[in-house]
């Protein structure tokens, strides 16, 4: 299928599942679909963003979409495309994994140990959009596998001062609201994640930890705002003075484009962040929205992870998802602790020696 019939076809089907969509989700999350288009460097148009897939954490440490929320101050200012504030995004003060500076990463909440044990010779890290670990995996066992939990703050409704409390001792990153564009996510305005995000600031000064944006997606249907970009530059700029280390970004593209590199689509959006903001970059959601076949999935996957070890400005990438039933072909697990054809090939693809186990 040619990029702009890929784009048509999907900003149809994301209004569709948008509009159908109810707020909230599981920690494997059940969002609405997404679309819109925006443009490469050298010009050249991407595919539209895929289906919205991230969780609210709900039945994760109380977090959830539900619940009120005080605003704090507005902060101070990033323009969009400007210099970003903070560090690189890859590691806070804490000890933790020796893998911080690693990339590959998953993003899944209903882990067993032998689920990230068989995951763990080739990712570095798991989020699971909440600010404590799996049910299975709250006793510190994964702590042996030297894989980094990474907490969330997934909306206005979760409850920031048990998060000061709870989040573990060896976290280094924490992830800022979940989808907030999209009404079926987190449904914040840019100008209500700016006015909360002093006290996940202050939750991250606290802690030591390094500060991941708002993760933003194309959005169709019931939106805040229908392109992810906007929304960031509407968050920048009214936080002004904030501190933003890195931006999250998730990606859902078609893994049929023209052309032998089947993840060019992705490659297209990354490039259009790099483009316009300056700030390390977490894909903290990717994937393939309309795979046929796992061997259309795993093609993507090669060519997608290929770029992103090697592109320096993505600080880490996380694949959804460990199990997953909104997104065809996406599974790294199988059966409790046994890795799919997918999840085998993501784990043993070439990253720096000292990622992998």
């Amino acid at each position: 299928m040619r990029e702009e019939e890929h784009m048509r076809a999907t900003w149809q089907t994301g209004l569709l599942i948008g509009l159908l969509s109810g707020c909230g989700g599981t920690p494997m999350g059940d969002g609405s679909g997404s679309g819109d288009l925006a443009s490469a460097s050298g010009g050249a148009a991407t595919s539209s963003g895929g289906a919205s897939s991230g969780g609210d954490g709900s039945g994760l440490g109380g977090e959830g979409p539900a619940g009120g929320a005080a605003a704090g101050s507005g902060g101070a200012g990033q323009g969009t495309g400007g210099a970003g504030t903070g560090g690189a995004g890859t590691g806070g003060a804490s000890s933790g994994s020796s893998r911080a500076g690693c990339k590959r990463g998953v993003a899944y909440g209903h882990h067993s140990f032998a689920d990230l044990e068989a995951l763990s010779p080739g990712v570095s890290f798991w989020y699971n959009w909440a600010f404590v670990p799996d049910d299975a995996l709250r006793d510190g066992s994964y702590l042996g596998l030297d894989v980094e939990y990474v907490p969330m703050i997934w909306g206005a409704g979760s409850d920031r001062e048990a998060a000061m409390q709870d989040i573990p001792d060896d976290a280094q990153a924490l992830l800022g609201f979940n989808e907030p564009n999209f009404g079926s996510q987190a449904d914040l305005s840019a100008a209500d994640a700016a006015a909360l995000w002093p006290e996940l600031e202050e939750i991250a000064d606290s802690r030591g930890l390094d500060l991941v944006s708002p993760a933003v997606n194309f959005c169709g249907g019931d939106c805040q705002e229908t392109d992810p970009l906007e929304y960031l530059d509407d968050f920048l700029a009214a936080c002004e003075g904030c501190r933003v280390d890195a931006l999250g970004i998730h990606i859902y593209v078609g893994c049929n484009p023209d052309g032998e590199n089947h993840a060019q689509w992705l490659i297209n959006h990354v490039e259009t962040y790099k483009d316009r903001f300056t700030q390390p970059l977490w894909l903290t959601e990717f994937a393939c929205d309309d795979a046929d076949s796992e061997e259309q999935q795993l093609a993507f996957l090669e060519d997608a992870v290929e770029y992103l070890e090697a592109e320096p400005r993505i600080a880490r990438y996380a694949w959804f998802a460990g199990r997953a039933d909104n997104v065809p072909h996406v599974d790294l697990l199988g059966a409790d602790g046994a890795l799919t054809a997918l999840g085998q090939r993501y784990v043993e693809l070439e990253q720096p020696a000292e990622c992998q186990r």
